[in-house]
């Protein structure tokens, strides 16, 4: 079963505590970071880091609804659930796309509903079919930084840092991932767009999150430029619908 990797953003030590006990007894495994600040979550956060944000509401500083208000700035995705003792807040939790809330003081069922929720959103995302090991793998697009064609081999790199290895052509798999936005910016590479954070115009690269250099085509890099703006206005558009 898919680990699930879970920030916890709460200010409090023993409701913390609390969590950390419960979620090892579910039936889901997870792997755990802890926040304590709104504002330590946001310096950290990256888009698609997290399987699930069990966010706090009432916290010091900034409150966990204005944290997730944030977050969708540029992660419309990411399932949230807030754990408050209180439901004051329904309404700005159904704008904010929020799974659930988790009631304090915390009950075991609502935790293991909430990670059943969040596994069934990871299981059902799309994904990219593979054969490796003479079985068929599966691995979601975002999970993709980018794809290398070498001579017979196709390196597919994951925002994990893992590289997988498949006998494929990527002229194959292009039309698949032109509808994930995925950008052919040369013969041998495939970028995710979703990690790309900007176009060197000199260098003729796109620079991704992890600090790699992807180069551009001398002839695509008009295309390169019009498929990164419109991804990042479709991409906005929709988070603020």
């Amino acid at each position: 079963m898919n680990t699930l990797n879970i920030a916890i953003c709460e200010d409090t030590h023993s409701e913390e505590e609390k969590l950390l006990a419960l979620l090892p007894k579910c039936s889901i495994p997870t792997s755990c970071t802890v926040f304590t600040s709104g504002e330590a979550l946001l310096e950290a956060y990256q888009p698609q880091a997290f399987d699930l944000l069990l966010m706090d509401i009432y916290m010091g500083g900034i409150t966990g609804v204005e944290t997730i208000a944030k977050i969708r700035e540029t992660d419309g995705e990411v399932p949230v659930a807030f754990i408050t003792t209180s439901t004051d807040h329904t309404l700005e939790s159904y704008r904010l796309s929020a799974l659930k809330y988790i009631e304090k003081p915390f009950k075991q069922k609502d935790i293991e509903d909430i990670l059943e929720l969040a596994l069934l959103k990871k299981s059902n995302a799309p994904s990219l079919m593979i054969q490796r090991n003479g079985s068929t793998e599966k691995i979601p697009f975002s999970q993709i930084l980018y794809l290398e064609q070498q001579t017979h081999q196709l390196n597919i790199y994951l925002k994990n840092r893992e590289t997988v290895l498949i006998y494929e052509k990527l002229s194959a798999l292009l039309p698949e991932l032109a509808r994930q936005d995925f950008f052919s910016s040369h013969k041998s590479f495939a970028v995710n767009l979703s990690f790309v954070r900007y176009i060197d115009t000199e260098l003729k690269c796109f620079v991704m999150q992890n600090g790699k250099n992807i180069p551009i085509r001398r002839e695509s890099m008009g295309k390169a430029k019009k498929a990164l703006e419109n991804f990042l206005f479709h991409k906005t558009r929709g988070i603020s619908q």
